[in-house]
């Protein structure tokens, strides 16, 4: 096997690399391909998301109710499962409900010399669309990881949809499905499974907020849709990034960086080691571990394309270069890590420690996966409760307890109006003066 091919640089290479890199380009010609995808579900409905599928995906569906799937359905397929994998999807379900419910969401009510009531209310989105990919490896854990976060806040509908792949996969998700609770399943995939979410069909009921990780074209889709209907993210590859001041560089952080690379040919594994020993150990440490990785080209691919291997003097010259990054994923093995430095940290999720690893976060460790990719940790999170609830203000007054306080209350908003030139406003405000 030929000598893997990664890139080694410095500090100051990798931060103005960083700095001036630019999000990753959409695929040619892909926003028109969706558009019409869309456009064309949105006309035709049943008809069209059929014919799509039987093209794209090759499926011989002729009705929707041939890739339809509902709760009994689920139960035959999870019953079919060894009884092994049917013990561990109970152990993650269990993880994920334990932590999402420990999660306190609070409603405000104060009141004020004017106002008898102001707060804010929290309420389910009530039909939620999870999507699961399954082009280069199935994930059930995704559903698990959407679905049971919307059936702790009271979501009361839960539609699955996920692209067509063997009878084992099949079965696979339908029993994710059934621990999750989810009320129907649809064995569409890609940009017209998101439309289809989006606007509904004859059959498809329309979702409020649509869940889930996908390809490029799914990614896309769920851009143009966004605004019709809510979304978690706009999800790119997989990222992460590892910090280490060990200078073994252990077979441990060689098997995590591999782990993330086996994601697809365009998944980011970025390593930064503290101090001037360990980065040669390490790709010594990837070569060995790849000669006997069953996804060894897709992982080889991954690490020659997107990787960077990067030496630094200190923890704060990789915290500056991770925050530049602002992975999704963040694992920091260093002696004497101070919690106090967490907030100065940019990244989706943040693994501490030698014997933690971000594939304990993607399974059992109890937040979501869904987490934000591209360097968008800067401005969202993880999907987690808050996303599968709207929130809405409110006020109240039920009588005037002080006619000054509430005089004064109309003046300062009968300025602004007319400020604005907004009469109507002042107007409406005017009339009700004490």
């Amino acid at each position: 096997m030929r000598k893997l091919k990664v890139n080694k640089i410095s500090f100051s290479k990798a931060k103005s690399f960083f700095a001036n890199q630019k999000k990753q380009t959409k695929v040619k010609n892909i926003g028109q391909k969706v558009k019409k995808i869309i456009s064309n579900i949105q006309k035709k409905g049943d008809k069209e998301l059929i014919k799509i599928s039987n093209a794209i995906d090759g499926t011989k569906f002729s009705s929707i109710s041939e890739a339809s799937f509902s709760k009994g359905d689920f139960k035959k397929s999870f019953e079919k499962l060894d009884k092994n994998t049917q013990r561990n999807l109970k152990f993650l379900k269990k993880r994920i409900l334990d932590f999402h419910k420990k999660i306190k969401i609070h409603d405000l009510k104060i009141s004020d010399q004017v106002f008898s009531t102001l707060g804010q209310i929290h309420k389910p989105i009530e039909k939620i669309g999870i999507y699961a990919p399954g082009g280069k490896a199935v994930y059930p854990s995704s559903i698990l990881m959407t679905a049971l976060i919307a059936k702790v806040v009271g979501c009361k509908k839960i539609n699955l949809f996920f692209p067509s792949s063997s009878d084992f996969a099949r079965d696979l998700m339908l029993a994710s499905a059934h621990i999750a609770d989810i009320d129907k399943a649809f064995n569409f995939g890609g940009a017209h499974a998101i439309a289809a979410m989006a606007y509904g069909t004859e059959t498809i009921e329309k979702s409020d907020k649509i869940f889930g990780p996908g390809n490029s074209f799914v990614a896309e889709a769920k851009r143009q849709v966004f605004g019709d209907v809510g979304i978690d993210s706009f999800a790119g590859p997989s990222e992460v990034l590892i910090i280490s001041d060990e200078e073994d560089s252990s077979k441990e952080i060689a098997a995590d960086l591999i782990a993330q690379a086996e994601h697809g040919e365009d998944s980011k594994c970025i390593f930064i080691q503290v101090g001037k020993k360990g980065l040669n150990t390490l790709i010594n440490n990837i070569e060995n571990l790849l000669k006997d990785a069953p996804r060894k080209e897709i992982i080889r691919k991954s690490i020659e394309k997107n990787s960077q291997f990067i030496q630094v003097s200190s923890f704060d010259q990789a915290l500056e270069i991770n925050n530049l990054i602002a992975p999704e994923h963040l694992q920091i093995i260093i002696k004497n890590f101070k919690e106090s430095w967490l907030k100065k940290i940019s990244a989706g999720a943040i693994f501490l420690g030698k014997h933690n690893s971000a594939v304990l976060g993607d399974y059992a460790a109890g937040p979501s996966h869904v987490i934000p990719t591209n360097s968008a940790a800067r401005f969202s999170s993880p999907v987690s409760v808050e996303d599968f609830l709207v929130r809405s203000s409110i006020s109240s007054i039920k009588s005037i307890k002080n006619k000054k306080k509430y005089n004064e209350l109309l003046d300062s908003s009968i300025f602004m109006a007319e400020l604005e030139g907004l009469y109507g406003h002042a107007t409406a405000l005017k009339l009700r003066r004490k």
